[in-house]
């Protein structure tokens, strides 16, 4: 073998050794995806009143929701809680996501929806009726809240998957009830501000609880053999060029 062809042999054996080097490194990636969970407390919590539509509650120990109604007044409450969702990772293939209020005070039995928000520019400690944004009222989940001391859990994953292609990832899922009631009667859920002793266990703070099953890959695996083949055949169809100029070169000299 002559020494061009050598050459051109070493570099065609460098441009294989190179992609199969790069095909294994994002096969690894693919193979890599897992599933995984996180539970997150809110950023912001707060509720709106509409008897007091200019006041904020966002420093309270409780959330509260109403819907009074009768012939000389009415008054409504609907909870606003915010997620960061920065910790789930790209891809995250979400299968699960769990909201988990802790119910400290129920007057009446209520029934209670999960909402959700595209809007996350409000913060727990300027929000008030007057000024809340835009919900959709549409329910995600609908849960009977009838006893205190006790955990209530409302499926949202609707509003994760969509709030995890915004900017910046956050969450943002509005609580109301939709039936009205004749009597006044409070339903209080403790808030990020409520007291926690941890030597007794005692945590009531809202969860949302989120699970995904995988991560897509980046670079998918379906693509890893293609770019093989297309990048040894690159490799042979230059060498085969290169050893047909050197031929070429050869005859020509004689």
């Amino acid at each position: 073998m002559s020494e061009e062809r050598i050459r051109v042999f070493r570099e065609i054996v460098i441009v294989v050794v190179l992609s199969l080097v790069l095909v294994s490194a994002l096969g690894v990636k693919a193979v890599y995806a897992s599933s995984g969970q996180v539970t997150l407390r809110p950023t912001d919590d707060t509720f709106a009143d509409s008897s007091n539509p200019g006041s904020n509650y966002g420093g309270l120990g409780y959330l509260q929701v109403m819907n009074y109604q009768s012939a000389y007044s009415s008054d409504t409450m609907i909870i606003w809680l915010r997620f960061d969702l920065s910790s789930i990772p790209e891809g995250a293939v979400i299968d699960g996501a769990t909201l988990s209020l802790y119910a400290s005070l129920v007057g009446e039995t209520y029934t209670v929806q999960a909402c959700s928000s595209s809007n996350n520019s409000w913060t727990e400690l300027s929000l008030t009726n007057g000024n809340m944004p835009n919900y959709n009222t549409t329910s995600m989940d609908s849960v009977l809240v009838a006893s205190a001391n006790q955990w209530y859990n409302w499926t949202v994953v609707d509003a994760v998957e969509n709030a995890l292609s915004g900017n910046p990832k956050s969450v943002t899922i509005v609580m109301q009830e939709p039936n009205p009631h004749s009597s006044a009667a409070w339903l209080w859920f403790d808030s990020k501000e409520s007291q926690v002793y941890p030597s007794l266990g005692i945590d009531y703070r809202p969860e949302l609880t989120i699970h995904w099953s995988s991560v897509v890959p980046e670079f998918p695996t379906f693509l890893v053999l293609p770019f093989f083949m297309m990048a040894t055949l690159i490799g042979v169809t230059l060498y085969k060029k290169k050893s047909h100029a050197s031929q070429k070169r050869a005859r020509n000299s004689h």
